[in-house]
């Protein structure tokens, strides 16, 4: 099995920087923003081997993988894996927006 490309939507970008801002903001060093940035990436990494790892959502096509307390959603396509959604779970869930 080919490996996958990972694109990124515009909306996981965002949501990615905003946890790492934060954190940033919070902790005043960069350091635990670069380690969660690097274990995101490890995950991400392994999806693109191992792209039906995660959990699939009730919609059918939504996949949702755990990073500790982190939730990275993702589709599947041909040629490629849409990362569409990175959620810290400790947030309020009405502040996402459903994707099932």
């Amino acid at each position: 099995m080919d490996e996958k490309q990972i694109i990124w939507s515009k909306r996981a970008e965002s949501e990615l920087k905003q946890v790492l801002n934060f954190y940033i903001e919070r902790n005043k060093s960069k350091k635990y923003s670069l380690k969660l940035l690097d274990e995101v990436e490890k995950m991400v990494g392994l999806l693109t081997s191992f792209p039906y790892i995660g959990r699939i959502s009730d919609n059918g096509i939504t996949r949702v993988v755990v990073k500790e307390k982190f939730l990275i959603f993702y589709e599947i396509y041909i040629n490629a894996i849409l990362i569409v959604s990175f959620w810290d779970g400790r947030q309020s869930p009405q502040k996402r927006i459903d994707f099932d």
